[in-house]
């Protein structure tokens, strides 16, 4: 009862946020989750297929898998360089100190020089195009003053985007203890990077050309990802970019996004240590990566799977003046990429357990978002929709009345201040009774009697307050003439109620019997 409470206080303060959230979520693609692992079995350690489009996630195998992470690590190390250089092209002078970070570490480099002169531009697409990882040293120590304080800002940049499961130690991926990600991750990193139109512009290369230096003549360099190449065996139509990868522990790596048909995909595959082994002789992430894009390109297509005249569920509602029952639909129109050989009638749609409020109440508006469902395909979730109300129920008064009353007299704080108003007033009864009663028996009534000696007026009983001198009126004696003797001078005795003793005769004597 208390919950139903405070959703109904609460109704008013909510309101604005759930109408925004209505409207975001009917302009913005739901997330979903793989329903697919089982159509393509990969060797690769880790597969991580996502729609760019709706959001929706073909395969994930291992997504969540702490991992080596080899050359990938530049997305990062490129993105804190663009978020933090505003130009671009300012130079910079290479010096033998950053150089000898990576003396007998075997790295990929581009044969920079020491005093060699080139701009942040220029290392960033030796960075992403060659994979240089002496690019990456000198831009650390452009933008943060050394490479550990450049690790640092990677992992509060990475930490910023929600990443959990990231851990960088070095700005160019070599194996170390405690450098390691998730397919999850990297897919969280490099749609940002995405959003950067210079970084999607390097990435896309499948050659860069640097230009003549103080140090060497004009250099091309072909992209390490053979899936740019059009004469490669790899070459893949549609991909753009973004970063290869490969170390020991890691394997061969590749992340890389491809568009064909209207359709954008992000792959995401790290073969592991095992893989690598067994294939050395071919690229197994260029292999998988490619069967990948393959199956979803030909297999997945984009259909409406529910609509808003689509009936989920009905529910009960309280304080209905008319219908004491709404339907549910989808709120807006719900497409899901699914496999292009079936249709809507393989989907299904259930509420999610307690999406539902436990008391629906009147007023509802047509299209008011009451819950969520899950549409399901194979048993698993392709997506979620809000689920609104088809009609509009209109509240009954008599009844709102009765409803609110009875939840107004149910919260506990009433009931507990009722049983103190009630305990408070029999107090106060009570000690008003007690001192009356006690009043009662403290007071003695004085009686006094008037004893009109003509004979004209009646006995009168006067009571009077024990203890006290009770102010009593004096007769009024009636004026005479001067001269006479007062025949109508009024003789008054006084009688106290003591044991019947009549007062002192003498002080009532008639005036005549004074008068000489």
């Amino acid at each position: 009862m208390p919950k139903r409470i405070n959703l109904q206080r609460l109704k008013l303060l909510f309101l604005l946020p759930v109408l925004c959230a209505l409207l975001l979520t009917s302009l913005l693609p739901m997330r979903s989750y793989a329903a697919y692992n089982s159509e393509v079995e990969f060797d690769s350690d880790i597969v991580y297929v996502e729609s760019l489009d709706q959001g929706t996630v073909i395969f994930n195998k291992n997504a969540n898998k702490k991992t080596p992470m080899a050359s990938l690590t530049k997305i990062t190390t490129a993105m804190v360089v663009l978020d933090n250089v505003e130009n671009l092209d300012k130079k910079v002078k290479v010096t033998q100190a950053e150089l000898d970070e990576l003396a007998n570490t075997n790295s990929s480099t581009a044969g920079i020089s020491v005093d060699e002169i080139l701009t942040i531009r220029q290392l960033l697409n030796l960075l992403m195009v060659k994979s240089a990882n002496e690019a990456s040293v000198i831009l650390a120590h452009e933008v943060a003053g050394s490479t550990p304080k450049f690790v640092a800002m990677m992992n509060e940049f990475a930490k910023a985007l929600g990443c959990k499961n990231t851990h960088y130690v070095n700005p160019h991926g070599l194996d170390a203890p405690g450098h390691y990600t998730t397919a999850t991750d990297l897919a969280r990193l490099t749609k940002y990077a995405l959003k950067n139109n210079t970084f999607k512009k390097i990435v896309a290369q499948p050659t860069y050309t640097l230009a003549k230096t103080n140090k060497r003549e004009e250099t091309t360099y072909p992209n390490t990802n053979d899936l740019l190449k059009p004469n490669g065996i790899y070459y893949y139509k549609g991909v753009r970019g973004v970063k290869t990868g490969t170390t020991d522990e890691a394997g061969q790596c590749l992340v890389s996004y491809a568009t064909r048909n209207g359709y954008t995909y992000l792959c995401i595959v790290l073969s592991g240590p095992k893989a690598y082994a067994e294939k050395k002789t071919s690229n197994i992430a260029f292999q998988e990566t490619c069967r990948a894009y393959n199956w979803v390109f030909e297999n997945i297509k984009l259909k409406v799977v529910a609509q808003p005249s689509d009936v989920v569920t009905v529910v009960h509602v309280n304080l209905a003046r008319d219908n004491d029952y709404v339907r549910l639909v989808p709120a807006h129109e719900v497409t899901a990429l699914i496999p292009s050989n079936i249709d809507a009638s393989g989907i299904s749609l259930e509420v999610i357990p307690g999406s539902l409020p436990d008391n629906v109440k009147a007023p509802l508006k047509e299209g008011q978002v009451i819950g969520k469902a899950n549409v399901l395909y194979a048993g698993e979730v392709l997506t979620t929709v809000d689920l609104a109300a088809a009609e509009s129920v209109h509240q009954s008064f008599f009844g709102s009345i009765g409803y609110y009353l009875k939840t107004f007299f149910s919260y506990t704080a009433v009931k507990v201040l009722l049983l103190l108003l009630l305990i408070g007033g029999a107090f106060v009864w009570l000690v008003n009774f007690l001192y009356n009663k006690n009043n009662a028996q403290r007071n003695v009534h004085m009686i006094r009697v008037k004893h009109d000696v003509s004979g004209d007026q009646p006995l009168q009983l006067v009571s009077s307050d024990y203890g006290k001198k009770s102010k009593q009126p004096k007769p009024k004696k009636k004026k005479t003439q001067k001269g006479k003797v007062g025949e109508n001078m009024v003789k008054t005795t006084h009688y106290r109620r003591r044991r019947g003793k009549p007062a002192n005769p003498r002080r009532g004597k008639p005036a005549s019997r004074r008068k000489r």
